[in-house]
């Protein structure tokens, strides 16, 4: 005895039609006679008498139905009640600020149409913060580039690749150096990432490595207030492709240093074995949709 043929059973008694029925539960006509031979050989009983119009339930199917009443009330009220959760909640989700401010607003707000009862706290942090709040468990996910290879806590979902650039002034003199070098860089006041962000690592390691100081004159949360410090001549600055959109063509060159720096990747880090409630899981489904693939266009 499986329950959809109780569920099949107390639909059919209650309409006194297996046609009717099997329209209700979207199933056809044979799949739900199939349920109610089942329950008949099973406990070797007649449920209708099915010489009259409309059926009418035995003696044994007034006994059966009610006992499978409550059962399949139930079962509906279940569905009801996982329906609702589904479509309220609320969660807390942690990004790149440049993915807070370019890549996520689109996807979130077709989210909040099909959800608006749904509440976000959504939270702009660096790599260091973002992998230590995943992993404390204080928000439910981070969109951000992968977690330590040798972290077994955390999982992680890749969504598109970057690389890192330069961003210079137009006609700056280093546009004449390419391919660019760490030396070249280093001859001009620099603007980097703040320092917990897992560019800026990448990049301090890469000048220690070669012995070279550079002249760090700012450090920045967002590439968006990087770029208008390049823009304005305070310096050049190291960033991610993936910060980069059509309006900024006129107002900065970029140059690619794919051959000084890796590419790494942005995705989804959650933290393993937490409990992620469908709203969770429809947001991050819906998200990666939306952000999946991402190209950086670039320009000389």
């Amino acid at each position: 005895m499986e329950l959809r043929e109780l569920i099949s059973f107390y639909h059919v008694a209650r309409v006194r039609s297996v046609s009717k029925a099997a329209r209700a539960l979207e199933l056809g006509q044979p799949t739900v006679t199939t349920h109610l031979r089942k329950l008949e050989d099973e406990f070797g009983i007649t449920l209708f008498d099915r010489i009259k119009r409309p059926i009418q339930l035995t003696s044994e199917g007034v006994t059966l139905l009610e006992l499978v009443t409550p059962v399949v009330t139930s079962v509906d009220a279940l569905k009801t009640q996982m329906d609702y959760s589904e479509r309220r909640g609320s969660f807390v989700v942690g990004a790149y600020p440049d993915l807070v401010t370019h890549h996520l607003p689109s996807g979130i707000q077709k989210f909040r149409e099909d959800y608006p009862e749904v509440r976000i706290r959504l939270l702009a942090r660096s790599y260091s913060p973002l992998i230590q709040l995943v992993r404390s468990g204080e928000i439910d996910l981070a969109f951000c580039s992968s977690p330590p290879s040798d972290d077994t806590t955390l999982e992680f979902r890749e969504l598109f690749n970057y690389n890192t650039v330069l961003l210079t002034p137009p006609g700056h003199e280093l546009l004449h150096h390419q391919p660019v070098k760490l030396e070249d860089i280093a001859e001009y006041p620099l603007i980097l990432t703040a320092p917990d962000s897992q560019l800026r690592q990448r990049v301090e390691q890469s000048f220690k490595s070669r012995g070279i100081a550079p002249d760090v004159v700012l450090a920045l949360d967002d590439t968006e207030s990087m770029k208008r410090y390049v823009e304005i001549g305070m310096g050049v600055a190291i960033g991610s492709d993936f910060t980069l959109h059509a309006e900024d063509h006129n107002r900065f060159s970029v140059s690619r240093l794919d051959h000084l720096f890796p590419g790494s990747v942005i995705g989804v880090c959650t933290l393993k074995g937490k409990f992620a409630g469908q709203a969770v899981r429809n947001f991050i489904e819906m998200m990666s949709d939306q952000i999946r693939g991402f190209h950086a266009e670039l320009w000389s």
